[in-house]
């Protein structure tokens, strides 16, 4: 890993109550390994609003939400996270990396919302970078896609601005949660691309001024 960030763990390494123990640290936050208990602390977070783009069913309560980490932590091509802030050690949200093909290199990056109070933080980018860096330089992925409810246009201009690139638009990709199906727009980042975007997440947490970390993380 490059000097920016800290990583704990070995990629591949599953134990019985934890479908991975890698933990990354850098940029003012940690991801740590995504467990149902979580969900106590960010249930809290989520409204109708903040939800409506994600793929799953908004859950209605902190069981719910812990069922949906469990079914996440089960799908043996999934590495999942929380983001933590790295000085107060509060859960913010998740985000992860999904259907990892190594054979196939490539992976898709989703699962990700963040408390309100965390908008605008610098939280997302600096999560996006290390995942994004874990993908390329750690697991030697040639692609990265991101998918996208059409409707939510403020997260398909944060991906186009980070140098991901449009690929298209899957119609009537999944069923809505308020009736009509949603349309799914495609970005992705390939590997001679990830220099470039790389570059231009970095430039965004420098405007931000935020520390950075290299101590050791600890596992979770």
């Amino acid at each position: 890993m490059a000097g920016d960030t800290a990583h704990a763990g070995t990629p591949g390494c599953f134990t019985g109550t934890m479908h991975h123990e890698l933990t990354f640290a850098g940029h003012g936050i940690r991801l740590l390994p995504l467990a149902p208990q979580h969900a106590e602390h960010l249930f809290g977070h989520i409204d109708d609003s903040l939800w409506s783009g994600m793929a799953a069913r908004r859950p209605d309560s902190v069981e719910d939400l812990a069922e949906l980490f469990a079914a996440r932590l089960a799908d043996p091509s999934a590495l999942p996270f929380t983001v933590a802030d790295g000085a107060t050690g509060a859960l913010a949200g998740t985000t992860g990396l999904y259907d990892v093909d190594a054979r196939l290199g490539r992976a898709e990056l989703g699962g990700t919302f963040f408390g309100r109070p965390h908008w605008g933080s610098g939280m997302n980018p600096a999560s996006k970078l290390l995942l994004l860096q874990h993908g390329f330089e750690d697991l030697t992925l040639s692609r990265i896609a991101f998918r996208v409810d059409t409707r939510n246009a403020r997260s398909a201009k944060a991906l186009l601005a980070l140098g991901a690139v449009y690929e298209g638009t899957l119609r009537a990709y999944r069923p809505g949660h308020d009736g009509p199906r949603v349309d799914a727009a495609v970005f992705s980042v390939l590997d001679a691309e990830w220099p470039m975007v790389r570059a231009r997440l970095l430039a965004r947490l420098a405007a931000r001024a935020f520390p950075i970390s290299v101590a050791p993380a600890d596992a979770a």
